[in-house]
């Protein structure tokens, strides 16, 4: 019998704030977190048979891997991190990107990351008519609700990724994760994209969308798969955030999401960036918006500011340490975001 999938990939997110910068030989800095779990088969969702290879995807300092068999531990991984697991079993399963995995200042045991097999890859291929090519990546997304729980019903016309080259999709799985010729997401929840460039892909803005779509942006690599979740919202996208106060809204953030431990005067990471990000109001403002480095504020160009792109993942990676903003739609992102777009005023 055929094992359910109704809690298949529930998101591997276990929390989420703001990193800090490091030193890249000074080790982790706010703690050193252990990450540990299994790759799983992805269509049987048994552990795989042999041993796999384990690398850390989204962390500036490798951390410590340790494996046996199907079994990883991760050792090293600084407090207040993104990143994603990439598992690979070959010759029986391609290179596969995990979903983010998020941590803030306790150590996670139990993830689950996945590797999809060489045999399932080709059902997918066959029945989508579509040939990959090993000069882009194939990325598998997750529909589902706040609870983890697949979303049927989402149509294609909502998905839209950024980033993607000229990404084929998304091409639907129906409830059995058969290839299908559905126009909207099934009991599964499963879709996928092929012939994904590589890099960091993230969701778009559908035109006219009906559902509020949230995902983190993802690591794609050639010839690997890649596999991600998308929380499906109650309603339509919520509109932009609109005259957004620095004093009010923009400065808490670096207090809530853990900014100020690395980017403080007295803090373990003693001001690195040169940037300090406690204080008075006045004196952050003028952190971010003053001649020592116009770039962390770009009015001309917002997306391009490195107070948004630096805790943001890229590729190639900047020298952040770990990734802060998870995606685009972070509401904290969009804040800051909007801010600068209204001319980044000290109100």
């Amino acid at each position: 019998m055929r094992p359910s999938f109704d809690r298949w990939l529930a998101p591997a997110v276990v929390a989420l704030a703001i990193g800090c910068g490091s030193d890249p030989g000074s080790g982790p800095l706010g703690g050193s977190l252990d990450v540990t779990g299994t790759v799983l088969d992805f269509e049987t969702q048994m552990p795989v048979s042999g041993t796999a290879s384990i690398s850390a995807a989204g962390l500036l300092i490798p951390p410590t891997i340790t494996v046996t068999g199907a079994d990883f531990s991760i050792s090293g991984v600084p407090e207040n991190s993104a990143f994603q697991v990439l598992a690979s079993v070959p010759p029986s399963h391609r290179a596969t990107y995990s979903p983010t995995i998020s941590v803030t200042t306790m150590s996670v045991t139990g993830i689950k990351s996945y590797a999809v097999s060489e045999a399932f890859l080709t059902k997918l291929a066959t029945g989508f008519s579509v040939t990959p090519s090993a000069a882009n990546g194939i990325l598998l997304v997750h529909l589902t609700d706040m609870s983890g729980m697949p979303k049927a019903g989402i149509t294609g016309s909502n998905i839209v990724l950024s980033n993607a080259g000229s990404a084929s999709g998304p091409h639907f799985l129906d409830a059995n994760l058969a290839p299908s010729t559905a126009t909207s997401s099934s009991a599964s929840g499963w879709a996928v994209f092929f012939e994904v460039a590589p890099g960091v892909v993230s969701l778009g803005q559908a035109a006219n969308a009906t559902v509020a779509l949230d995902m983190p942006s993802a690591m794609i690599g050639a010839a690997n798969v890649t596999i991600a979740t998308i929380t499906v919202g109650s309603g339509a996208p919520a509109p932009l955030p609109t005259n957004v106060s620095f004093a009010q809204q923009v400065a808490p953030i670096f207090q809530n999401r853990g900014c100020i431990a690395c980017h403080s005067g007295s803090g373990i990471g003693k001001d690195l960036g040169n940037l300090t990000l406690d204080g008075s109001t006045n004196k952050v403002y003028m952190e971010l918006t003053g001649p020592e480095d116009p770039a962390r504020v770009q009015v001309a160009m917002p997306e391009k500011s490195l107070v948004l792109t630096m805790p943001s993942a890229e590729s190639p990676p900047d020298a952040h340490p770990n990734i802060t903003f998870t995606s685009p739609q972070d509401p904290d992102y969009l804040k800051i975001l909007v801010w600068i777009r209204e001319g980044a005023k000290q109100n």
